[in-house]
């Protein structure tokens, strides 16, 4: 397995109960996001379902507020938004070794969100990690794992056959900011692999089973 750590000044992923006005983000990148990196990395549609196994882990500085002019579709009129953004966030992401020389040589820009949102890959290492009771965070997890969180309908990847694309899969998840104090790690602790250096547990996802 490798690890591979992407940083970028800023993030934002669309809260999906949220059409117009204020505009906040998720704490965590939905795994549509992932889909969306793995896809300009190798050039191609990749697909999440058809992977052995996925896992990533989500943190930033903190977040701050945008004023942002947006254009209404068919109308030459703006409007001013305010747009909810992470600062300085790393994105670890756990893919199988094959990922490595893809990520030495991405073919596209990797985007945290929006076309601004562009990510540099700035280590890719090689982890061996070992299960254990362990807190989660900066990631998503099924609601059947028991964790307390925030629950979203979230698009695990898109259809890119069709113009425009479409939802393939659509999941419910807990949505797990990555812990900050000792209770919220307490609250959010499962049984996982751990990654000792980010000291936190890391869900693999297997869609494909």
């Amino acid at each position: 397995m490798i690890r591979v750590k992407l940083k970028a000044w800023t993030a934002s992923f669309r809260f999906p109960t949220f059409q117009s006005g204020y505009q906040p983000t998720l704490p965590v990148p939905p795994p549509s996001t992932i889909q969306g990196i793995l896809s300009a990395v190798k050039g191609e549609p990749v697909y999440l379902t058809e992977m052995p196994y996925v896992g990533y882990v989500f943190r930033s500085g903190g977040k701050g507020v945008d004023l942002e002019k947006i254009y209404a579709l068919g109308k030459v009129e703006t409007d001013i938004m305010k747009r909810e953004f992470h600062y300085n966030v790393e994105l670890y992401l756990y893919l199988p070794d094959e990922w490595k020389e893809l990520f030495e040589r991405p073919r596209y820009q990797l985007l945290l969100g929006r076309s601004s949102d562009v990510a540099t890959v700035d280590e890719i290492k090689k982890v061996e990690l070992g299960e254990k009771e362990a807190p989660l965070g900066g990631t998503v997890v099924p609601i059947e794992l028991g964790l307390p969180g925030m629950i979203h309908a979230l698009i695990v990847e898109y259809d890119y056959s069709t113009v425009p694309r479409v939802a393939k899969l659509v999941k419910p998840f807990v949505v797990l900011p990555f812990p900050r104090t000792p209770a919220e790690r307490r609250r959010q602790t499962a049984k996982a692999l751990y990654d000792p250096e980010l000291g936190i547990g890391v869900y693999l996802h297997r869609w494909s089973e």
